[in-house]
């Protein structure tokens, strides 16, 4: 790769470093998922992402070589154990690449529209195409699976109209107008959301080596069961239809796939994306009752996410992310 300047911007390494680590975590779950699914039709789908994952790591290893930039540790054999059991099953499969494939466009395009340098936005952009291909393979094969899981249908608007009324707004109590669209399209994602990552959460649970991070992984779970429970009380208020759950994918293998290391930053990663899309749903929903229970569950989301950063911190987990200076420190260092 031919040098250009100016510098990559601190945003550019950011996510180039998230990315990295991000698919070193996603080959050592891939590789299992390979070597357990029972499903031919799956098996080269898991592969391309398999593939697309190592093309990362590569184009980000010798752009920061080139630069001079310290190349992550992430994850690797010592985080996946190739012999164990299947844990999930093939839908299981299916639903997590739905998962983060949807998760790698957003980022890609975002990574994408935050880079300066040419050579990193045609990375980025190589990135989106690998996903998007991804994305539309799995969907497709989901579908023609029936396990492919819809956001809700709603009758057509009949004509465009303009809101006069303040009470559109809603309260925190009494009568409450119909959901928007948008509205119930965020519940539906965050249905679907929270099912991915309560089914992760349940067979890490069921394998982790720590008893603490095995009930860190419990406690995740059960407030991903009470976040989905939420959301469905308000499309089931409408009479509106809503994602199916699957916990039911899980077998009944205790033998851990994958480290407790890997198994904690995966669902701190998890919780990170939830958390972006509860924000968004925030900016989108123009229910009151809505905005509150979203803002409810990013605290709650939030405080989880950081006790499960302690725990990675006390057992020397957390790799530490790019940063600037610190100029009062190195300040304080002459006197």
């Amino acid at each position: 790769m031919e040098h250009h300047n100016p510098k990559i911007t601190t945003a550019e390494i950011s996510m180039l470093w998230s990315t990295y680590i991000g698919d070193s975590m996603g080959i050592c779950i891939l590789s299992h998922f390979l070597l357990t699914t029972e499903d031919q039709e799956i098996k080269p789908i898991i592969e391309f992402a398999l593939k697309s994952a190592y093309d990362h790591l590569h184009h980000i290893s010798e752009l920061f070589k080139l630069e001079g930039i310290p190349i992550p540790n992430g994850f690797g054999k010592q985080d996946v154990n190739l012999e164990a059991k299947k844990l999930f099953s093939d839908v299981t499969y299916m639903r997590y690449l739905h998962h983060m494939g949807r998760t790698g466009l957003n980022s890609y395009s975002l990574a994408k529209s935050i880079s300066a340098r040419k050579d990193v936005r045609n990375l980025f952009k190589r990135f989106y195409d690998q996903t998007e291909t991804l994305y539309d393979r799995n969907a497709k094969l989901m579908q023609e699976k029936g396990v492919f899981i819809r956001s809700p249908y709603m009758s057509y608007p009949e004509k465009v109209e303009y809101i006069t009324d303040k009470s559109f707004l809603g309260g925190l109590i009494g009568h409450r107008r119909p959901l928007l669209a948008i509205e119930i399209a965020h519940c539906g994602t965050n249905i679907e959301v929270a099912n991915v990552g309560k089914t992760m959460l349940l067979g890490f649970s069921q394998v982790a080596q720590s008893k603490k991070i095995s009930d860190y992984f419990k406690e995740g779970y059960d407030l991903g069961k009470k976040m989905m429970e939420d959301f469905m009380i308000k499309l089931k208020e409408d009479d509106d239809s809503n994602p199916s759950t699957w916990d039911s994918t899980i077998t009944g293998s205790t033998e851990a796939p994958f480290s407790d290391k890997l198994m904690l930053f995966h669902t701190n990663s998890q919780s990170a994306i939830g958390i972006g899309d509860f924000g968004l749903a925030i900016a989108t929903s123009l229910r009151k009752d809505l905005a509150l229970m979203y803002e409810k569950y990013l605290l709650k989301v939030g405080a989880y996410a950081e006790k499960g950063a302690k725990i990675m911190i006390d057992h020397g987990w957390f790799e530490k992310p790019p940063q600037t200076l610190d100029r009062e420190a190195i300040r304080n260092q002459n006197k």
